[in-house]
């Protein structure tokens, strides 16, 4: 049974009323946890006046129709809702009418007579697709030549991502998707392969830079038994078992310039020749490419191939940092809540405090949203309250707190130490109290880390360029802090 507690606004078209009868005798049983809002109408012209005036999440829609047949009402329904899921009905006869409607935005279709397992399991793949996309809305993914998209995300524009997902899996062409760790690159890749033609098919992640470099051929291509010392069978590469589907290529900017020469090969020929092997072998598989690292930088000091670069760059999406979109908190931390309680039933975490919310706003978050996850996962283990305290989060988040509390209260003892009324000479004594908070801050900070930068940068919450450049200010010396008391 597939479980949720989520509202369903569900569409049925067909001119057999018997069948639309049957029909939500179904849904009823299959979606039992939810509740169900039903609307109906016996053609294609009827169920866009309804979409147009009503929320509709969930359309299944005969292909043969009077006034107006399920393929001409598709294209307006993907105009109106793209948000929408359509799952066509069709006689076996039509079927070849089915499968080019999903090229066109449906997203699968049901034989009739209509089989209660298969509509089944057609249900299980919406939602779940729903629930990825409106995942990736929480990335606030911007496509680079999309004018109109700017910033989405930021709320629940639901329609905006479907839209955005909806561009990127009708097409085969290559997407780059571009962005820190952390920020949910490949939950946007699952996204547009589970909203793809392909969805059927194999999702196949590789991180290019977790493969030792005298692997990653044979990762991709797969090899001849013998080809190699420690080859002692034949193995087949992820290009071959990506057929009819998608080939995820996270940290492309980690390969060496050797491999992305045959990686440019296989993108430009789909043909791919095995480690030791002396046959070319065919693919099919969609790529789908992640980066972390400037390759325009890249390109210019040649580490970086630029005709690769422009043959992977034909759908770029960005990523903001979660830095940049401080305002999306209290809807990203509502979010993670949510999906932990039912994992810990026994919490009665139902929010955050302000002082707590406070605190995350002032942090720089180098590990995004993922950061952001485990720190609320984090708080369900530990928290007892049904808000989460300050007192909850580890040092690197609840310091940052504590050190501006400590500066608020230096402040305001300089400003009572003052005795002139001149705004400049307050100014001045600001100016003094910032840098005196911020050289104690690192001093500090460093000491805590055994003066180890990278250490310092990942306790701390300070991008490396930031300490660096603050440590040279006040000539502050890491090797004088390490083994301090």
């Amino acid at each position: 049974m597939i479980s949720s507690t989520q509202t369903l606004n569900i569409l049925l078209v067909d001119d057999e009323i018997e069948l639309r009868i049957s029909l939500k005798n179904s849904l009823s049983q299959l979606l039992s946890s939810h509740f169900l809002n039903f609307s109906e109408t016996s053609n294609g012209k009827e169920a866009i006046k309804i979409i147009e005036s009503q929320p509709i999440d969930l359309i299944l829609m005969d292909v043969k129709m009077p006034e107006m047949d399920g393929l001409t009402a598709l294209s307006k329904i993907k105009q109106l809702k793209p948000e929408a899921f359509v799952v066509l009905l069709t006689a076996h006869a039509n079927v070849n009418d089915a499968i080019y409607a999903i090229r066109e935005g449906a997203y699968d279709y049901l034989e009739k007579p209509i089989q209660k397992e298969k509509l089944k399991a057609i249900l299980e793949k919406c939602l779940e697709t729903r629930d990825l996309v409106e995942e990736v809305s929480f990335s606030n993914p911007i496509m680079d030549d999309d004018i109109e998209s700017d910033m989405i995300g930021g709320s629940h524009k639901m329609k905006e991502i479907f839209s955005l997902i909806q561009k990127l899996s009708q097409v085969e062409t290559t997407v780059l998707i571009r962005g820190e760790n952390g920020t949910g690159k490949e939950l946007v890749a699952k996204a547009i392969h589970y909203n793809s033609p392909r969805k059927n098919g194999p999702f196949i992640a590789i991180n290019c830079g977790a493969i030792p470099e005298q692997l990653i051929e044979s990762e991709f291509f797969g090899h001849e038994k013998g080809a190699f010392t420690g080859a002692i069978q034949r193995r087949i590469g992820q290009f071959q078992n990506a057929n009819n589907g998608t080939l995820f290529l996270d940290e492309i900017g980690e390969l060496k310039p050797e491999m992305q020469v045959k990686l440019l090969r296989v993108l430009q020929e789909k043909k791919f020749t095995p480690v030791g092997a002396s046959r070319e072998l065919k693919t099919n598989a969609r790529i789908i490419a992640a980066t972390n690292r400037n390759l325009e930088k890249m390109i210019q000091s040649l580490e970086f191939r630029e005709d690769l670069f422009y043959r992977l760059n034909v759908l770029p999406i960005f990523l903001p940092p979660l830095r940049e979109r401080l305002d999306d908190l209290p809807r990203l931390i509502q979010h993670f809540i949510k999906k932990f309680k039912p994992i810990h039933l026994n919490s009665t975490i139902e929010g955050i405090s302000d002082s707590a919310l406070t605190a995350l706003k002032k942090y720089s978050w180098p590990g995004n949203i993922r950061e952001l996850q485990n720190l609320i996962e984090r708080c369900f283990i530990i928290e007892g309250q049904s808000l989460i305290q300050l007192d909850s989060f580890p040092p690197q988040i609840s310091l940052v707190e504590t050190a501006d509390l400590n500066s608020t209260a230096l402040l305001d003892k300089l400003s009572s130490e003052n005795n002139s009324n001149s705004p400049q000479d307050q100014l001045l004594h600001f100016d003094e109290f910032k840098e005196k908070s911020e050289k104690e801050f690192i001093i500090n900070a460093l000491k805590a880390n055994n003066g180890r930068i990278n250490q310092t940068v990942a306790n701390a919450g300070i991008p490396k360029n930031t300490l660096l450049r603050k440590m040279k200010k006040y000539n502050i010396q890491a090797k004088e802090l390490s083994n301090s008391d």
